[in-house]
């Protein structure tokens, strides 16, 4: 088979990329920018480089040529719908036989989760093309506590606006290996999938972990909404960005992203790496 990757140059995305071409599968990356693609798999062969804008027709014609299986994820910004329902539009216009998008398990139009709301206008488009789909909705990626990091780093302590709320951070490296082998098996296609990590946790237990881990007092501050959206604006972020950080820790408080799922281990055959794990190989980016 012959497999599309689009945002591969992301980290879910070409995690896949390099889990499919150690199966020995044929490859083709949809990229903006083809010296970063080369870049990002430059110690790989047999991966085709189509680049272009995602919004051009015959940039799509030439990506979706003899395609079997996409795999649609863009990274979140304010073209994201726009950008994923062209694809998806290319996608029908090629007569792909079936296509994996990556979802948010948040995903509802009432969504605390700012990016749970667009990826329900996108996969109310994907139904409404009726492409043959299947979709993922990972929970919160464990990367996101990185947004904590200078902070902690800084202060031992950051602030955030969920006390009790909780998150069952998914690893990326597990997700890419967990999509890639949705890409390859047909058995397993038409389906969504609410994926997690082993366990949830508060924020402040994810602080206590990081008092644990280096060594010394790491403290999570609760604030409010309002607060929290104020400082992340003061910091010179935007509006639209700070709505997204945000809906982290909101979507949190609302019991949104702390479901527990074994889905990933189903499919990954072995244990999911854990928050603490993540945080044990990441210590440095905390001190």
């Amino acid at each position: 088979m012959t497999f599309l990757i689009t945002g591969a140059t992301g980290r879910t995305g070409a995690g896949i990329v390099r889990h499919l071409r150690a199966a020995g599968e044929n490859v083709r990356v949809l990229v903006r920018d083809s010296d970063k693609a080369r870049k990002t798999f430059d110690d790989l062969r047999g991966v085709e480089i189509v680049a272009g804008a995602f919004n051009d027709e015959a940039v799509l014609s030439k990506a979706f040529k003899g395609v079997d299986v996409a795999f649609l994820a863009l990274g979140s910004s304010p073209d994201q719908i726009r950008l994923e329902t062209t694809i998806i539009g290319g996608a029908v216009k090629a007569e792909l036989p079936h296509l994996v998008k990556l979802s948010s398990i948040a995903t509802s139009h009432d969504s605390a989760l700012f990016v749970g709301r667009l990826h329900a206008e996108i996969e109310d488009h994907l139904v409404a093309s009726g492409l043959s789909h299947t979709l993922l909705r990972p929970a919160s990626f464990a990367n996101n506590l990185f947004y904590a990091a200078n902070s902690v780093a800084a202060e031992n302590s950051w602030s955030g606006a969920a006390s009790t709320g909780r998150v069952a951070y998914i690893d990326i490296r597990d997700l890419s290996e967990a999509a890639a082998l949705v890409l390859r098996d047909p058995a397993l296609h038409g389906k969504t999938y609410d994926l997690s990590g082993p366990d949830a946790y508060t924020f402040p237990e994810i602080a206590q972990l990081l008092s644990r881990i280096l060594g010394h007092e790491i403290t999570y501050i609760p604030v409010s909404p309002a607060e929290r959206r104020s400082a992340l604006l003061r910091n010179g972020i935007s509006e639209w960005f700070a709505e997204l950080l945000l809906s982290l820790e909101t979507s949190a408080e609302a019991g949104q992203i702390g479901a527990v799922t074994t889905t990933l281990k189903e499919l990954l055959g072995h244990d999911p790496r854990t928050v603490e794990e993540f945080l044990i190989e990441n210590a440095a980016r905390f001190s």
